[in-house]
């Protein structure tokens, strides 16, 4: 089940867009008539987090939306490593990334993006015995946000 929330209240998990990704999603993207799925999240301390679909949500913020289409991520906890999401939320919140809006200026061509953001999260996703955690980035925070 899907509800809205105002795009000030949903919260990102990522640091950056990629610019090859926006301008992938804006070739299909209507702007007059915003239409698309709705965007994975979860609650978590009161709040409404992104798991994934950045992207789209920030398409939808150019686009002039108030409100964002979310559905809950039942899976984010169980099948991905909550302790990365909540490590991405904390860089977030130290770089004040705090709103879908805060991806004004953040967008990377797609090189920079890896290098600042996917191996930032894999690197993170190592554990300290060095075995890589149940999920990189590249799966889910990396490839469609």
């Amino acid at each position: 089940m899907s509800h809205e929330l105002p795009i000030s209240d949903v919260r990102p998990t990522q640091l950056y867009i990629s610019r090859e990704k926006l301008a992938g999603v804006l070739e299909w993207f209507d702007v007059d008539t915003v239409e698309y799925e709705p965007l994975p999240a979860f609650e978590h301390d009161g709040s409404w987090y992104l798991s994934d679909g950045h992207t789209r949500a920030f398409a939808a913020y150019l686009a002039g939306e108030d409100t964002l289409r979310i559905r809950r991520d039942g899976e984010v906890r169980e099948e991905y490593d909550f302790e990365l999401y909540l490590q991405c939320m904390e860089w977030c919140e130290e770089a004040g990334v705090t709103t879908v809006a805060d991806f004004r200026g953040r967008l990377l061509e797609p090189d920079t993006y890896q290098e600042q953001w996917i191996d930032r999260c894999d690197r993170a996703a190592v554990g300290a015995d060095g075995s890589v955690t149940d999920r990189s980035t590249s799966g889910r925070n990396g490839s469609q946000k």
